[in-house]
Parts: C-alpha cells; sequence; structure tokens
C-alpha cells in the first residue's frame, strides 16, 4: 500500500474513532439530562432511543473531516453535541434552560480560548466574542421589538452560537445566523400548510438556529 493509501486509511480510522467519541459524548449527556428532575416533565426521553447518539456521531465523523490536525475541532464538536442535545430537548419539552445553556457556552468558551493559546492566535478568539456580542444585540433587540415572539433561551442560544460563528469568521456568522432564519421560515410555511397556522406557531426556534450554525461551520472556508 502506497503512502496515499495509507494516510487514506489513517484519515478513516480517525474519523470512525471520533465518530464512536461522538457516540459516547452524546450518550453520557443524554443519560444526563434524563435523569436530571431541573429540566422537567418529558425530558426523561426527548428523543427515540439511540436517535441523539447516531446523530452525535454523523457530526463528530463530519467535524473530524472539517477540522482535521485543528484544536478547534474539539470546540465544535462539543457545540455538535450540545447542538444536538439542546434542540432534541426544545422540541420536546419547548424551552432551552439557562443553566444548560451557560455550561455549555462556558466550555465551548474554553475550549476556543484554550485553541487560541495553542495556536497563538488573539484574533481569532477576539473575533469570536465579537460576535457573541453581534449575535446577543441583534436577538436581544428583536426580544424587545418583538415581545412574545422570541424567547429568553433564544436570546442567551444567539450568543453561544454567535462565539462558535464568529471564529469560524465573519461570513460564517452571516451565513449561519441567516440560515437559521430561512430554515425556520421554511419549516414554518410547510407546517402551516399541513398543520394550520395556530398549530405552526408552536414550532421552537432553537433547532433551527442550531442547524443553521453547524452546517455554516462545516462549509465555511478557514476564516
Amino acid at each position: 500500500m502506497g503512502v496515499c493509501g495509507v494516510d487514506q486509511v489513517t484519515n478513516a480510522a480517525s474519523i470512525a474513532g471520533w465518530a464512536l467519541a461522538g457516540v459516547v459524548s452524546v450518550g453520557v449527556m443524554h443519560a444526563g439530562i434524563r435523569r436530571c428532575p431541573y429540566f422537567g416533565t418529558g425530558a426523561e426521553r426527548i428523543a427515540p432511543p439511540a436517535t441523539l447518539e447516531l446523530a452525535g456521531a454523523a457530526l463528530f465523523a463530519a467535524m473530524a473531516w472539517r477540522f482535521a490536525g485543528q484544536v478547534g475541532l474539539f470546540a465544535y464538536s462539543w457545540l455538535g453535541a450540545f447542538g444536538v442535545l439542546l434542540a432534541a430537548l426544545d422540541l420536546k419539552v419547548g424551552r432551552l434552560p439557562t443553566r444548560l445553556l451557560w455550561l455549555g457556552g462556558s466550555v465551548l468558551a474554553a475550549l476556543f480560548g484554550l485553541a487560541a493559546v495553542i495556536h497563538e492566535d488573539a484574533y481569532s478568539i477576539v473575533r469570536s466574542a465579537g460576535g457573541l456580542l453581534a449575535l446577543l444585540v441583534f436577538y436581544g433587540a428583536l426580544y424587545f421589538v418583538l415581545p412574545g415572539q422570541l424567547g429568553g433561551g433564544d436570546l442567551r442560544l444567539g450568543g453561544l452560537l454567535g462565539l462558535a460563528l464568529g471564529w469560524a469568521g465573519w461570513t460564517a456568522l452571516l451565513y449561519g445566523t441567516l440560515l437559521g432564519w430561512l430554515s425556520a421560515a421554511l419549516a414554518l410555511l410547510v407546517l402551516r400548510v399541513i398543520r394550520g397556522p395556530e398549530l405552526a406557531r408552536q414550532i421552537p426556534l432553537g433547532p433551527f438556529l442550531i442547524f443553521g450554525a453547524i452546517v455554516a461551520v462545516l462549509v465555511s472556508p478557514a476564516p
């Protein structure tokens, strides 16, 4: 087997190993949420068995492919695992718990900070903080201008996603935010046709914002 063949096998093995880490990571967090009374009724089974774990494996594999050899891999893998759980929880119980968002945001910030120190890249962490502030201002304005249309959990989630998108670059910040809102609008339109306007209003925004951010991170070029 040539050098290229060996490299391909090594890369495939690395991606598969990281996907397995995704199964374990999401599985542990999923079990914690099911057993914690803080998250309320309905959280004991926020998704069918193994669904979230498989989603975590897919996201970890995608992150390993996109960020191979980069310290940012750890932060974005955390975003993928944490985002899957947040989206499922929002869909199931209709809220994004403040404590969980603070936990996820703190870990994400610490991982980006570690990456900045290792790479001696101060600008990336500054840009990440700028993304956090930009989306907090944007969602904060929507929160006050359109009362009842945006929850406090969505506001805090926006800051967390701004942190991740800002690290990926200003283009990722813009596209990730737009994609989240566009996917939510499309889903709302489809549900209005299928279920009627009243039931369509009940869909949570969080899963779509998370979806938009993760897709933008995966497809955006390096800043």
